[in-house]
């Protein structure tokens, strides 16, 4: 069984904060967990490159820099107490701002302090925006020590949090499975989707050379219609992906969850995406390889594409 004690939450306070703090406090009272507040002053790290004449009215009107940094100290402080009233009221919690690069200080803070998740939000950049830089969530995402759980906060929440249906895409591999324990956790009383994209059959995952393969047949076939030839390879796939998954339904069920099985062929990404909006799926919980270098900064890894563009929050579980 996982514990999730201590739940960190940074966040930026010139944008909508809300919400990433509604959902942080759904999961605390769902896990049974704390939670840390934490904003970092960015603004002081422009004025140490670019220093002006005067700081803005806004921010110190016209005073020194110290006098600034108190200001936009209480600002921020009575932000956070504000957030932490409306959202976590029955809760345990406490604030911290700090100042510098913002994914500097949060991979700072968690390095030295611990942390069994972290709840962040995105707003998603324009593509050529995010190509060259990166969000601060999908920084921290590649480097943080603990499960993220990415919230888009790009416009105000009509509604509460609410956890229903949770979408589990799955890809079979001895990493994955981290995925899974994190749906377990959350799956008791959920209607829990299991997906299963089929990229390639002659994978290693789906014991090709098992295949009941009948020569003759695939001959004749390939002669009226050439890509009916790996048809078998297909079926026995999704034989295998269903065999598979079936454990894992197992496990669900034991946790009282309303179980879906699901095979698809195509790429995953866009089978996750169709999913998680054909089914108003709450949350999507899976596992992220952790790529790196070249690979990772021009295709990005599938969990960072699915935050990018996935319509609910993303759960994303860090490989052992």
């Amino acid at each position: 069984m996982l514990r999730v004690d201590h739940i960190l939450v940074p966040l930026d306070l010139h944008e909508n904060a809300e919400p990433v703090v509604a959902w942080a406090a759904f999961m605390a009272r769902t896990l049974h967990s704390a939670l840390t507040l934490l904003h970092v002053n960015e603004s002081l790290e422009l004025l140490k490159r670019r220093p002006i004449a005067s700081p803005e009215p806004s921010l110190g009107g016209g005073d020194d820099l110290d006098a600034w940094r108190r200001t936009y100290l209480q600002t921020a402080q009575t932000e956070l107490a504000s957030l932490a009233s409306r959202y976590c009221s029955d809760l345990f919690v406490s604030s911290e701002i700090l100042e510098g690069r913002a994914h500097v200080a949060i991979l700072d803070y968690l390095g030295k302090n611990e942390h069994d998740l972290v709840v962040m939000g995105t707003h998603g950049r324009p593509w050529y925006q995010r190509l060259m830089l990166g969000s601060t969530a999908e920084t921290v995402l590649r480097a943080a020590p603990c499960p993220m759980l990415i919230v888009r906060n790009a416009a105000a929440s009509a509604s509460l949090p609410q956890l229903k249906t949770v979408l589990l895409p799955i890809d079979f591999s001895v990493s994955g499975a981290v995925g899974e324990e994190w749906a377990l956790q959350l799956a008791a009383g959920k209607n829990v989707i299991v997906l299963h994209a089929v990229e390639n059959p002659l994978l290693d995952v789906y014991d090709p050379d098992q295949a009941p393969i009948d020569l003759r047949q695939v001959m004749e076939a390939s002669r009226e219609h050439p890509p009916r030839s790996a048809q078998p390879f297909w079926d026995h796939a999704h034989q295998v992906a269903h065999a598979k998954m079936s454990a894992i339904r197992q496990q669900l069920l034991g946790a009282q969850a309303q179980v879906e099985l699901i095979v698809r062929e195509g790429p995953a990404v866009d089978d996750i995406l169709k999913t998680a909006e054909k089914r108003s799926v709450d949350l999507i919980v899976m596992a992220t390889h952790g790529r790196s270098g070249v690979r990772r900064f021009l295709l990005g890894s599938v969990t960072e594409k699915i935050i990018r563009a996935a319509p609910c929050p993303v759960l994303a579980v860090r490989s052992k």
